[in-house]
């Protein structure tokens, strides 16, 4: 009788082992508030440019394969906090349509980095997100401007390798399938340098049969504050209805700063541009360029929950948005 109840006891603890290796954690944040788009009338605003995040829920699995390998996966979906809206024929963010547009994939990692399939965020936007004082905040008037580098934040039929980090450089590469671009390959790569005040990144993506794309900055963190730069030029931008064969180009600069005082965070990122052009096959078609900007500023309730307001000057328009965000 005791060697049952001790062989069942070693039982027990193996099997409790063998499955608190693996996990799967529920995540996200919701983001709502109060805004006022030029020309627009004062109302709710959820998934808006206004928002400092489009509301959000995911889950992420992780299982430790052992000897330093592990996989795991990421599903994440969109919420509106508005009306609890999710996917739909239209989207109610006019884009990212599927159940679990924002992410949807499967990676591997250990010792060698990191081999990810499925829907993710792209290197270019990474690379981004390293330099900027107000991050992937939806009314970042540079990437309001020239997005992930001339390409959506997210790609669907993402093949991508991370590599591990080596003294605060990383690289990220990634082969987005010919499905995801009307039948035309994509390359996205970055590159990375994180180390104590300092961050700095390259970002570079090219469509076949296009000319590339590139951007670059750096960010000094001096403690109390920071300044930004960078630099951007999109010589093939999607997302803009023109006429067969015309490519739209777009170049410009954006320099940002931020001030932390105690629980307050005040943020001011700028961006002009100097080429706003479209090019047809045999003439080319000049734009306005603008300078635009936002000003942030964020309360910190606790470490999961801030309220924040925004003035962003976007083209012409002024646009104000105040709002209050959870992570969980």
């Amino acid at each position: 009788m005791k060697k049952n109840l001790l062989a069942l006891a070693v039982l027990t603890l193996v099997s409790g082992a063998a499955f608190a290796q693996s996990s799967v954690t529920l995540y996200g944040v919701a983001d709502v508030g109060i805004g006022k788009e030029a020309g627009q009338k004062t109302g709710m605003i959820s998934g808006h440019v206004l928002n400092h995040t489009t509301s959000y829920i995911g889950f992420r699995g992780v299982e430790d394969l052992g000897g330093g390998l592990k996989t795991g996966f990421r599903l994440e979906q969109y919420v509106n906090m508005e009306n609890g809206a999710t996917a739909s024929p239209n989207g109610f963010l006019g884009r990212e349509n599927e159940t679990y547009g924002r992410a949807a994939n499967l990676w591997v990692e250990g010792g060698f980095g990191q081999f990810k399939m499925g829907r993710s965020e792209t290197p270019s936007y990474n690379a981004m997100l390293a330099w900027s004082v107000v991050g992937g905040a939806n009314y970042s008037p540079s990437l309001e401007r020239y997005a992930a580098v001339g390409r959506w934040v997210r790609a669907s039929s993402q093949f991508s390798y991370k590599t591990p980090v080596f003294g605060g450089f990383s690289a990220e590469i990634a082969f987005v399938a010919k499905g995801d671009h009307n039948n035309k390959a994509k390359y996205d790569l970055n590159l990375i340098y994180e180390n104590g005040p300092i961050n700095a990144a390259v970002a570079y993506n090219k469509i076949q049969d296009a000319k590339a794309n590139y951007a670059l900055g750096a960010k000094y963190n001096f403690g109390m504050f920071a300044l930004s730069a960078g630099y951007y030029n999109v010589r093939n931008l999607q997302g803009y209805v023109l006429p067969a064969g015309a490519n739209l180009k777009l170049a410009g600069y954006s320099i940002g700063g931020s001030v932390n005082f105690d629980n307050i965070t005040l943020s001011l990122e700028l961006q002009r541009q100097h080429k706003s052009e479209a090019h047809y096959q045999n003439a080319t078609q000049k734009f306005k360029k603008y300078t635009e900007g936002v000003v942030e500023a964020k309360y910190a309730l606790s470490k999961r929950t801030f309220v924040y307001a925004d003035y962003q000057r976007f083209e012409n328009g002024n646009n104000y948005g105040v709002g209050i965000q959870h992570r969980f």
